[in-house]
């Protein structure tokens, strides 16, 4: 075994390295994807719209096969979304739109000047106190400030203020740490935002705000979905997937790129689609960027209750997604599931010095190969580790994305594939 996994990835390491190198085009997928055209690759500006045509363009142009009339599967999902008015004035300072400030995802609109009432976990009333206080109005037209970030061993206690039983216009959450947005399928009734701490004086009494949100009962997302015969067993199948959307805008001018997360997945999707284009696999390849992720792995959802392909027909299936560093190696997704084929990419790692590690982590519902592993589909999600910090912000650029082992981890898993 030990001799032909030598042979087998060794070889094919020296024959087929000028394609693994192939970065440019890897570099070339990520800033087109994280261009403002693309405008986050949200809902805002059919951004996420825009990305499924380029991916269904390039699956086009690397000859893959549709599964269907076109590439595309469609589904529909209800989604919020802020691509109008946003601004935040307090002390006659403009705030930073995703810099000193970031909307719940399931923020409402909300436009005007409002008094502040600022609650600390040594000053918030009791349950009973606050619905007196509500009763009696007192918070009508104002603000609430949760400044709770010293208190994090009882945050779990002040939870129920985020939901605003006192029915303020808005909660405001002070945020010590970096600020992380994302996406929802729902809408509050009331305004939620996030302010670092340090944009928000302390006692600040009043704050202005306009904020512009649209819900889209009924937004269209697509799953791009191509195919390659297999040259020996095309009825079993190899799939490889990674979700393209992000978070998109939030406001006018503010979009979030998703670089690493996750057009360094589509790169890698991509490449290996270019890869095995050339030179097909005895099993069939099956590639499929997934929409909908951020909202909940919606993409992957839809796919399950109406799958394009047999199920039971595939033989292994590989979720990327978080791609583009790589400095400390790879954490596999299911490792725990499937001890033979880990143990297979751990020594194929060892052999060809690859990455820096294979970590092992269990089961975790934590992206797109979620539903396939519970449909009993033997799957993979791998993801990489070291490097960059930034992760659903505004700094997730591709101009910062290092791919520090990109090459390398493109032929761990082309080998790892090769194998079957």
């Amino acid at each position: 075994m030990i001799f032909k996994l030598l042979f087998s990835f060794c070889g094919l390491s020296l024959i087929y390295s000028a394609k693994a190198q192939n970065i440019s085009y890897a570099r070339f997928v990520i800033d087109t994807l994280c261009s403002p055209y693309m405008a986050g690759r949200g809902g805002p500006d059919e951004g996420e719209k825009k990305a499924a045509h380029y991916i269904a363009g390039e699956f086009k142009t690397l000859e893959l096969s549709p599964l269907g009339d076109n590439y595309l599967q469609p589904f529909t999902y209800p989604l919020t979304t802020f691509n109008g008015k946003m601004s935040v004035y307090a002390n006659d300072k403009a705030l930073e739109p995703g810099v000193d400030f970031l909307v719940n995802p399931s923020s409402a609109s909300i436009n005007g000047t409002f008094d502040l009432v600022w609650y600390n976990k040594n000053n918030i009333p009791d349950k009973k106190t606050l619905c007196k206080l509500a009763k009696k109005n007192f918070f009508t037209h104002k603000l609430i400030v949760l400044d709770l970030f010293k208190a994090e061993e009882s945050k779990k206690d002040f939870d129920f203020l985020l939901e605003n039983p006192m029915g303020a216009s808005g909660i405001i959450l002070l945020k010590q740490d970096k600020l992380t947005w994302g996406k929802s399928t729902s809408c509050l009734s009331f305004a939620s935002i996030e302010i670092k701490a340090n944009a928000l004086p302390l006692h600040t009494k009043k704050i202005t705000l306009e904020i512009e949100n649209t819900f889209l009962k009924k937004f269209e997302s697509h799953n791009v979905i191509g195919y390659l015969k297999g040259a020996e067993v095309p009825d079993s199948l190899l799939v490889f997937t990674a979700h393209y959307d992000h978070l998109g805008k939030m406001g006018h001018s503010v979009y979030f790129p998703g670089a690493n997360d996750n057009a360094s997945g589509v790169a890698m999707l991509l490449n290996l689609a270019e890869y095995f284009s050339k030179t097909p696999h005895r099993y069939s390849t099956v590639f499929i960027a997934f929409g909908g992720e951020e909202a909940g792995l919606l993409g992957s959802a839809a796919f399950i209750q109406q799958p394009l392909i047999p199920l039971n027909k595939i033989k292994f299936l590989i979720n990327f997604d978080i791609t583009g560093t790589g400095d400390e190696g790879v954490t596999v997704v299911n490792a725990t599931m499937h001890e033979k084929e880990f143990l297979k990419m751990q020594e194929i790692n060892s052999l060809n010095h690859y990455l820096k590690q294979v970590k092992k982590r269990g089961p975790a519902a934590n992206s797109d190969h979620y539903f396939f592993a519970k449909n009993g589909v033997p799957c993979f999600y791998i993801y990489t580790m070291g490097g960059i910090s930034a992760y659903h912000d505004i700094y997730d650029r591709p101009e910062t994305l290092p791919l520090t082992k990109f090459e390398d981890y493109f032929r761990l898993i082309r080998d790892f594939c090769l194998s079957f």
